[in-house]
């Protein structure tokens, strides 16, 4: 959960995005980028799931995500579901120049074990960035969006809250 004074910085830029984009006229042709005022990015997302790479509004975006690669604890990833979906979204962004990045996580039924094992090994940790660096270039993607949801201090966290409480 953002911090208060990031909450309040992310509402005031939300604000100038929002007053800023009524009197833009978002119609670029296919070739060109969407150029928002002060590098704003105009991100979306595309679920695996669902939804329609052809009826994505490509000229209104700078960036879509396409949702979601898992990892597994020793910093493999899993198959990302609709891997012709994904090629599909890369080319039609990318003629429209549009940044195309994974996104990794996810809420997964809130189940964040293999976030948490990878990020306790050093070793895991490599492996998990090796992952990504091979899954962005053999799908031609931009980026990575890591979605982590949501980061907590899992099983040791509550070992070591239940022995301070224990403590008092």
């Amino acid at each position: 959960m953002p911090r208060p004074h990031l909450r309040r910085r992310l509402a005031a830029g939300a604000l100038a995005l929002a007053t800023t984009a009524a009197a833009l006229t978002l119609a670029p042709t296919a070739a060109e980028a969407v150029v928002l005022p002060n590098n704003f990015k105009s991100v979306g997302y595309m679920p695996s799931w669902s939804g329609n790479v052809n009826t994505v509004q490509y000229g209104k975006l700078t960036h879509i995500n396409y949702a979601f690669v898992l990892p597994n604890g020793d910093g493999s990833l899993r198959p990302v579901e609709n891997p012709g979906k994904l090629s599909s979204l890369v080319s039609l962004g990318h003629a429209s120049n549009v940044k195309v990045s994974i996104a990794v996580g996810g809420w997964n039924d809130g189940d964040d074990s293999a976030f948490e094992a990878l990020a306790a090994n050093s070793g895991t940790r490599t492996a998990f960035v090796n992952n990504l660096i091979a899954f962005v270039n053999q799908y031609n993607l931009d980026g990575v969006d890591m979605d982590w949801e949501y980061p907590d201090p899992g099983r040791l966290g509550e070992q070591l809250h239940a022995a301070h409480a224990a403590a008092r």
